[in-house]
């Protein structure tokens, strides 16, 4: 199997059929989170938005997924290392990663020993950039000797299992201080392959919406399991309720002005938004399912 046919499978794989099996497996304490849940965390989120896992160095073929993931822990977060065309399109950047988009130089990096990178003290021939064309926390330019990757925000890191990020945090790693800017909002189907309906670029909404997420208050992971699945009296119900969540979940893409997109998803129907990188969960109000039904239905 190689990259391609990797992006592929995973784009094979429906959203829902992820969110029943990473909210469920979420709700079983894990007594090694921190790096290790971080990292399979990511994995999970790479493939409920299509991110693959990927450059596989050494070889064609893949005995461990999780040994295969191109990560990179940089300044509390995680990164993938990515040069798939459709990929990198679809989160905003150019087909391929060249040499003119390295801004300034950030890091050198070393192996870690399988197909990830971690920052080292001594000059090597692996470097992290900025990206010249935006320079944020959302994406950086890595150079492996001649090949260049775009290092992709997957997210941020988590010291427990209850830890929670704002949304406004989130907003920050793609260079969003305001809702200026925020170029549009848009809904995408399984996979973020899709768009359904126009995207919202009337002005007034964008600043609305912004207006509302960076006001939401955060659940980290166990909060949220308690309040949603909580209630249930035995493990039958409430996989049956991990299973309903999974199903009524919706995908948004946010564009940034500078270009660059990222992907929460929503709940409508349990007055949930997912955070996507922040690994957190907000409660949805009155006004946000206004403005869902007014822009999104």
């Amino acid at each position: 199997m190689n990259r391609k046919d990797l992006y592929n499978g995973f784009n094979e794989v429906d959203d829902d059929i992820l969110e029943r099996s990473e909210t469920a497996s979420k709700s079983k304490k894990k007594p090694m989170w921190l790096k290790w849940g971080a990292i399979a965390a990511c994995l999970c989120l790479v493939a409920s938005i299509a991110i693959p896992v990927l450059h596989h160095k050494g070889g064609s073929g893949i005995q461990d997924p999780v040994h295969a993931i191109a990560a990179l822990e940089y300044n509390g977060k995680f990164y993938e290392t990515v040069d798939i065309p459709e990929v990198l399109e679809k989160y905003g950047l150019p087909s391929k990663i060249t040499a003119d988009m390295a801004g300034e130089h950030l890091e050198y990096l070393k192996s870690d020993g399988g197909a990830g990178y971690e920052c080292t003290a001594s000059q090597t021939d692996i470097e992290l950039y900025q990206y010249a064309p935006s320079a944020c926390d959302g994406v950086y330019v890595l150079r492996d000797g001649d090949a260049w990757y775009a290092a992709l925000f997957c997210n941020f890191y988590q010291f427990d299992s209850n830890t929670s990020v704002e949304l406004t945090e989130l907003y920050r790693v793609y260079g969003i201080d305001s809702a200026d800017d925020i170029q549009s909002i848009t809904e995408m189907g399984n996979s973020n392959n899709r768009e359904i309906g126009k995207p919202v670029t009337d002005r007034q909404e964008i600043a609305e919406f912004y207006d509302m997420t960076v006001a939401l208050w955060s659940y980290g992971n166990d909060d949220f399991q308690k309040q949603m699945f909580g209630g249930y009296p035995d493990e039958e119900t409430q996989m049956q309720a991990h299973t309903a969540f999974a199903d009524d979940r919706r995908n948004l893409r946010i564009e940034t002005t500078d270009g660059l997109r990222f992907f929460i998803s929503f709940h409508p129907s349990f007055d949930w938004i997912n955070g996507g990188g922040t690994m957190s969960y907000f409660k949805i109000d009155e006004q946000m399912h206004a403005w869902i039904d007014r822009n999104l239905n």
